[in-house]
């Protein structure tokens, strides 16, 4: 087993489920927000991602440790993006429908 491996693995995987606990008792827009059970599940992957590394570094003897980084860098940067990606269209959705409705309310205010 390479101890750096797993050392480094095990690294990712409490600053996964440290991501976690942020986003159950954070006093940020995300862990406060309408969203929030989004940004908890694909934190939730994020955790499940880092846990198969570890375990991949655990049952495979020889694996070396460039490989864990990349692949704990490329399961953080996907879970950077989905965060991102949800937090951006559910914004302008927001927003669009705050338009329609002040939209909707305008015009019946007129039809009266």
């Amino acid at each position: 087993m390479n101890t750096a491996s797993v050392i480094t693995a095990a690294v990712f995987l409490l600053f996964s489920i440290a991501a976690l606990v942020f986003l159950f008792v954070g006093k940020i827009p995300f862990a406060t927000g309408t969203y929030k059970n989004f940004y908890r599940a694909c934190c939730g992957v994020y955790i499940s991602g880092s846990l198969l590394v570890l375990i991949f570094t655990l049952l495979m003897k020889g694996l070396p440790v460039a490989f864990v980084v990349i692949s704990n860098v490329t399961i953080l940067l996907v879970f950077i993006f989905t965060v991102g990606l949800i937090y951006f269209a559910t914004k302008s959705i927001v927003e669009a429908s705050e338009k329609a409705k002040t939209v909707n309310n305008e015009q019946d205010g007129k039809e009266k």
